[in-house]
């Protein structure tokens, strides 16, 4: 079954038309938070899938005045971009440095190199896919292997720095999204179809984009009844500024404590301090650690009572 006159499965529409809602509500939520780089790198890779599902739902089409070689240069390009794209996604969105190297020079190296030897010079040439499926997926299989080997090692060792189990949970699950693009060529070397390869490569991110929006607005909601919480709280400056010290905070901790107590949410802050969400968690964090509470509101009912210990 084919939607309309094209080569498209109904179940690839239907992934492009939910991506397109993704990235409606991602767009919406980062132009809200323009910080948030997590969302920022996630919409790029959401553009990417899509890009690729259009593509692969249309080609190849010998009723397109495209050759049918140029055709699988085209979808194959677009696949290789997106490989090409996860490590700096892990990279870049998580702050994986470890994935620094495999992002630099791997991608060049052992993505970029084969697509352009196989498939753009290769198959512009001899015209044979069947030879340039066998081989040109080689190379990038076994640096697919190494990326997601390398990825679940800097996950665990991030993991084992940080404590946080939210972003823990959030890479894991990109992370295990990643894996099915690892093992496409057995997918495509032997035709499977449009169906399976569309499920396979996309089932995993379109549930993390849900991930995404239930998580925010989870954050969203306990952020306004931590607001709600600190309305109960007056603000007494004067024991602010001596608590503050007494604590050995720092004087841009001293500042968010300030806006902390002002009931500014940490968007909030990290706009009125030209700094980044993360950053702003990292500062919050610090502080806890520093004034041995849990919760914000623990933070302003401490840092505001001259007697508390």
């Amino acid at each position: 079954m084919k939607v309309g006159c094209t080569e498209m499965h109904p179940v690839t529409l239907l992934t492009i038309v939910i991506e397109l809602v993704a990235i409606g509500a991602q767009s919406a939520l980062y132009l809200n938070r323009l910080r948030d780089q997590v969302r920022f790198w996630h919409l790029i890779l959401l553009l990417l899938l899509l890009v690729f599902n259009v593509a692969n739902g249309l080609f190849p089409d010998a009723r397109y005045n495209v050759s049918i070689p140029v055709q699988h240069i085209i979808v194959n390009g677009i696949g290789f971009a997106i490989v090409s794209y996860f490590p700096f996604y892990f990279y870049r969105a998580f702050g994986l440095r470890k994935l620094r190297f495999l992002a630099i020079y791997g991608v060049p190296l052992f993505l970029v190199l084969p697509y352009l030897v196989f498939f753009v010079i290769g198959l512009s040439i001899h015209g044979d896919l069947a030879f340039t499926h066998k081989y040109g997926y080689i190379i990038p299989t076994f640096y697919s292997l190494i990326l997601l080997f390398s990825t679940a090692k800097a996950i665990r060792c991030a993991y084992r720095t940080s404590k946080n189990k939210n972003r823990y949970i959030e890479e894991m699950a990109a992370y295990f999204a990643l894996m099915p693009w690892a093992f496409l060529a057995p997918v495509v070397y032997f035709q499977w179809g449009q169906l399976i390869e569309t499920l396979f490569t996309n089932v995993g991110f379109v549930a993390i984009s849900a991930l995404l929006l239930y998580r925010t607005l989870n954050i969203s909601r306990a952020e306004q009844k931590l607001l709600a919480d600190l309305e109960l709280v007056p603000v007494n400056y004067e024991a602010i500024e001596c608590n503050s010290k007494r604590f050995g905070l720092s004087n841009r901790e001293i500042e968010i404590v300030h806006l902390i107590s002002q009931r500014l949410s940490y968007k909030e802050i990290a706009d009125k301090l030209f700094i980044s969400d993360r950053t702003v968690n990292k500062h919050v964090q610090n502080i806890f650690n520093k004034t041995l509470v849990n919760s914000r509101t623990q933070l302003v009912k401490k840092i505001n009572d001259f007697y508390d210990s």
